[in-house]
């Protein structure tokens, strides 16, 4: 006969190994060709919008959930947030459709429509409308520094430290980086680098003066300005960042979101508003990503940029 000792923590362990291996299964992506042979969602599922982590969760919280509920009331159904765990979490889910929509940075766009979805014909990963400010369908990249600091040229960061965000961020790794090689400089003449994985971290380092510098979003650089960062190097207009729907959604259901994103009804203002000042939607295609595909590619396979980027 078993100690009673021994046989409660034996059922726990199997209790345990159960629990484990059910959120194993949960966690897991589902093959792509499960997911797009089943078609859309039922009528009365809930549609996933995914947003990567740029910045901190209450304030990504703050600006899609009203965006969510604008799309849940043109849709008739309900569209619920989903934060991803990482940019790879989101890139993963939107390409094997275990989200139906996702807000997405060049670089995650490029990963999941080049590389996840590259070995299929059938299925590919739709464009429904692209983020605008001010009229521009696009956003800006900046490296930033203290007001006291001496730095006031991106050649006076040799020998200096830099804050980067995710290596998968075209904002805060890419485009900094291009940044420095314009300048005549890589990270190898730096004195150190890391990556914080968030724009608004790589913002508050620097601010904290634990970096030299830090390369981020102009959008979320600007509300550090009042901390004493000051702005040294700025891109011209960047690729924007887009709303794409999951291989396989059904057609009406992805024009339904494109047209109330690019076509707005008027209680869309507010749900806009919330994005940033003068944000909205228009419409773009894969052929506005070509130079961006061209910086991620030259960085990833270590060849040279060319001279003049932009």
């Amino acid at each position: 006969m078993k100690h009673p000792v021994k046989k409660r923590l034996e059922r726990w362990l199997e209790a345990l190994a159960l629990t484990l291996a059910l959120g194993a299964c949960g966690d897991s992506p589902a093959p792509p060709e499960a997911v797009m042979q089943g078609g859309a969602s039922p009528a009365e599922k809930a549609l996933l919008f995914a947003v990567h982590p740029y910045d901190t969760p209450s304030r990504i919280e703050s600006r899609f959930r009203p965006l969510c509920d604008y799309l849940g009331k043109q849709l008739g159904r309900p569209v619920d947030l989903y934060l991803a765990h990482s940019y790879g979490d989101q890139i993963r889910r939107i390409s094997h459709g275990q989200v139906d929509f996702a807000y997405m940075g060049p670089t995650p766009y490029l990963r999941a429509h080049d590389h996840y979805l590259n070995d299929t014909t059938a299925y590919d990963l739709p464009i429904l409308a692209g983020e605008t400010q001010k009229g521009e369908a696009g956003f800006r990249s900046v490296i930033v520094t203290l007001d006291s600091s001496p730095i006031h040229a991106l050649s006076d960061l040799r020998g200096r430290t830099l804050a980067l965000g995710d290596p998968r961020s075209f904002g805060s790794h890419f485009t900094p980086r291009a940044l420095l090689w314009q300048a005549g400089l890589t990270l190898a003449d730096l004195k150190d680098y890391a990556y914080l994985g968030r724009h608004e971290r790589a913002a508050l380092a620097v601010a904290h003066g634990d970096f030299d510098a830090g390369g981020l979003r102009k959008e979320v650089a600007e509300i550090y300005l009042d901390r004493g960062l000051r702005i040294v190097a700025e891109t011209p207009l960047l690729p924007p960042h887009v709303i794409v729907a999951r291989p396989g959604l059904a057609p009406a259901l992805a024009e339904a979101v494109r047209s109330a994103l690019v076509e707005p009804a008027p209680e869309a203002a507010s749900a806009f508003a919330a994005l940033g000042p003068d944000v909205g939607f228009g419409p773009v295609d894969d052929s506005r990503f070509d130079l961006a595909r061209s910086i991620v590619q030259a960085f990833e396979s270590a060849r040279p940029l060319e001279a003049s980027l932009w």
